[in-house]
């Protein structure tokens, strides 16, 4: 079976195929592959930040190579006669053609089905093969900006009525897990007594968010699509955390605005009882009395008002699975028993709302 041949070697075929005027069977058809992704099926960013966006959008980044696990079904041989055709081939982007390619170049069977195993990254811990397809070890990093995604994707493609191109269409082994913050309302005020008006600038400043008892290591695997989590592995995440603190403001309606904290990319799973966020903000408080009659300012008080509160996690989510994205909302304010955490459920890009229950 004619499989796969050299970049010299096909350049020795064109050769021979020009210097013959005729022939009788037609010339191999060359294998190609593109690596594409919609709504929740979406590429990500391995080796970057989150932050770069490459997260967020349906493009498969050209600069992340993956791996293939390819094997073909001849039809005269049986059904369980599969044959490896592709092992471990790295897949990488070639700018001038516009196309994935492997080091090799691969090329259609006349007959059969071909399945394909797809996984990202390429990392030691993860493997691509046939039967399983992708499975992997997973431990995730206390840092968000080092937590990369774990991609997969399976193409069936029959040889005789084959796509153009291998469409490889990723989808996400980890959750993705989405903090924002507000004020709970504008505490501001002004009021006027006689010649006196007395201005309170209350300002809601977040200092640090950590959630607690979240599963970090778990198994992998593509066939069929689960995790095999590590009940022992509970583990802090730091969601924010700054010497300064993050102002927590309203518009000039009044309305709060909604702060995005972090963007995390943490393994599949029931979340445990213990499974809380905890908040640390202050009120930043100045208190001024100014005589009207005469433009004296009579006091002048700056001071913090330290503030934190817990709620747990499970009081608005009970599981995170594959695929979906989870926004945490928490809103915090001057009482700490006033503070809300709310829950958004949408597909990976935030296109489409999902109703919690029915991911």
């Amino acid at each position: 079976m004619l499989k796969k041949l050299s970049v010299i070697s096909l350049i020795a075929l064109a050769l021979v195929s020009c210097a013959k005027t005729t022939s009788h069977s037609p010339a191999p058809e060359v294998m190609e592959f593109s690596a594409v992704a919609s709504h929740t099926v979406v590429s990500v960013s391995v080796v970057h930040s989150l932050k770069s966006g490459i997260i967020a959008t349906t493009n498969y980044p050209v600069d992340v190579p993956f791996v293939v696990e390819a094997v073909h079904y001849d039809p005269a041989k049986g059904i369980d006669s599969g044959e490896s055709y592709m092992s471990a081939e790295k897949l990488e982007y070639n700018s001038e053609s516009g196309k994935w390619m492997a080091q090799d170049a691969y090329f259609w069977p006349e007959k059969g089905n071909i399945v394909f195993y797809a996984g990202s990254p390429i990392l030691p811990n993860v493997t691509v093969g046939v039967g399983n397809g992708v499975s992997a070890e997973w431990v995730i990093p206390n840092e968000e900006s080092t937590q990369v995604d774990l991609c997969f994707s399976k193409v069936i493609e029959n040889c005789e009525s084959h796509s153009t191109a291998v469409p490889f269409v990723f989808r996400h082994a980890l959750s993705f897990i989405s903090f924002k913050a507000r004020t709970l309302k504008q505490y501001s005020y002004s009021r006027t007594e006689g010649n006196l008006v007395q201005s309170n600038v209350i300002t809601v400043v977040l200092d640090s968010v950590k959630i607690n008892g979240i599963l970090s290591k778990g198994y992998f695997t593509q066939e069929p699509a689960k995790w095999v989590v590590d009940d022992d592995s509970a583990t802090q995440y730091v969601v924010y955390r700054s010497d300064t603190g993050l102002e927590l403001g309203c518009n000039r309606y009044d309305s709060p605005i909604l702060v995005e904290l972090a963007r995390m990319l943490l393994v599949p799973q029931t979340l445990l009882p213990e499974a809380t966020i905890t908040e640390w903000h202050h009120m930043a408080v100045r208190s001024s009395i100014t005589d009207l009659s005469t433009g004296e300012i009579i006091s002048d008080q700056t001071y913090t008002l330290p503030k934190t509160s817990t709620r747990p996690l499970t009081k608005v989510c009970e599981r995170w699975k594959m695929d979906y994205k989870y926004t945490f909302r928490i809103a915090v304010g001057q009482e700490e028993d006033d503070t809300e955490l709310t829950l958004a459920v949408t597909d990976w890009t935030e296109t489409k709302e999902i109703i919690l229950g029915d991911e």
